[in-house]
């Protein structure tokens, strides 16, 4: 037997010898002890299923031969519950392995068939996630606490503690609205410990399985889509970095995932989408995914006085892709144009007064003749934020 722990869930393998005959039951199971922390984020707790319709959802995704089979649950002397799961001969998806064109296209299917499934779940409205994880972030806006755990641990967080997610958030949601973007259930914890790879498929069978339901609810599809895309720079679970050494996924890479994953979501559902379509979405998915993570992570922070230098790393990381993918080339809300090269720099340009400050200092460098703003220089004065900006450029 092996045990491993982690923050959701600890689990083992239990294996025993094979019988002289032909086995019965099976050899290898897979069991799950289920702790009370992750339930325990208060704002997620009438949303989430409950660990009895968890497994009912595994049950339903097996049955469609994607997923693990369930074959119980149980209670041990000290008040443990837990669950046996069918044992996977699979490993966990590597960031690298979506770079392959086969696994990546099952990730694509993995994740349509999911999204578009019939389960026992109550579908709530989305709008009731919103209220919840916007909620949660402003609990956390400017919270002295966590400016003080990030100093202790040695990395700053005071930009991303300041920065008003919420109304972004906002935004993000009355876009994928207009869209309109389409719902399913989504997984939202989409991290790539939760997507497995099977070690030996049979011919023409799916290699990816996805795993861990805790989150599953109501949702646009784009959530976990543009989760996944992001995802790959993350190896939460790693001990030397919780940012992985690999490359972001490419345009192309996310069009020809986008691509597969409307061609399954078509076929289980009778629709006509376009990977355009998808991919349009997911731009705006990858916001609310990273969201999820900056409020799950804060979460842990406050409630933990947490200050491990590489979580807080990660969470800066986190915070630079989101404004990245806020501003990057064509704003997806502004329309406003950033140079690319802004989005590698460190979070304390990713403030948007910052953003736009550079882009002021650079569009007044040269002077008109006819003694007139620049364009761009005018269209950013004209324009209303949500957020002020509270512009400061240092000469």
């Amino acid at each position: 037997m092996s045990y491993n722990a982690s923050f959701a869930n600890a689990h083992c393998l239990v294996e025993r010898l094979k019988p002289a005959g032909t086995p019965i039951e099976p050899l290898k199971v897979f069991i799950k002890f289920h702790k009370t922390n992750v339930e325990n984020i208060d704002i997620f707790k009438h949303l989430v299923p409950t660990k009895q319709k968890e497994a009912l959802v595994c049950h339903e995704y097996g049955q469609l031969g994607r997923g693990a089979k369930v074959y119980g649950f149980f209670e041990t002397q000290d008040g443990s519950l837990g669950r046996i799961d069918e044992f996977l001969d699979a490993r966990n998806l590597e960031p690298e392995d979506v770079e392959d064109v086969l696994i990546r296209s099952d990730v694509a299917k993995a994740l349509a068939v999911f999204h578009a499934m019939d389960t026992s779940l109550a579908k709530n409205g989305v709008e009731l996630y919103y209220e919840a994880v916007i909620s949660g972030l402003e609990k956390y806006y400017r919270m002295d606490k966590l400016k003080a755990l990030g100093k202790e641990g040695g990395v700053s967080v005071d930009n991303l503690i300041d920065y008003d997610f919420g109304s972004r958030l906002r935004r993000v949601v009355v876009k994928l609205e207009s869209i309109p973007a389409k719902k399913g259930w989504c997984i939202h914890d989409v991290q790539f410990m939760n997507t497995m790879v099977k070690n030996n498929p049979k011919e023409g069978e799916n290699k990816v399985v996805l795993i861990d339901f805790e989150f599953v609810m109501q949702n646009y599809r784009a959530f976990d889509i543009g989760g996944h895309f992001m995802q790959k720079m993350f190896k939460w679970f790693d001990e030397e970095s919780k940012i992985a050494n690999c490359r972001k996924y490419t345009e192309e890479e996310k069009k020809h995932f986008c691509n597969e994953y409307a061609k399954q979501w078509n076929k289980q559902t009778g629709d006509s989408d376009s990977g355009d379509q998808v991919f349009l979405e997911s731009e705006y998915g990858y916001m609310l995914a990273i969201t999820f993570d900056i409020h799950n992570m804060l979460c842990f922070m406050n409630d933990e006085d947490d200050k491990d230098p590489l979580n807080l790393l990660g969470l800066n990381k986190l915070f630079e892709e989101f404004v990245c993918q806020t501003w990057a080339g064509k704003s997806l809300i502004t329309n406003i144009t950033i140079p690319l090269s802004l989005c590698h720099m460190r979070p304390l340009l990713f403030e948007y007064g910052m953003i736009l400050a550079v882009l002021k200092k650079r569009q007044t460098a040269v002077p008109r003749r006819d003694g007139k703003e620049p364009p761009l220089l005018q269209a950013m004065n004209e324009r209303t934020h949500p957020i002020p900006l509270n512009l400061h450029v240092k000469n």
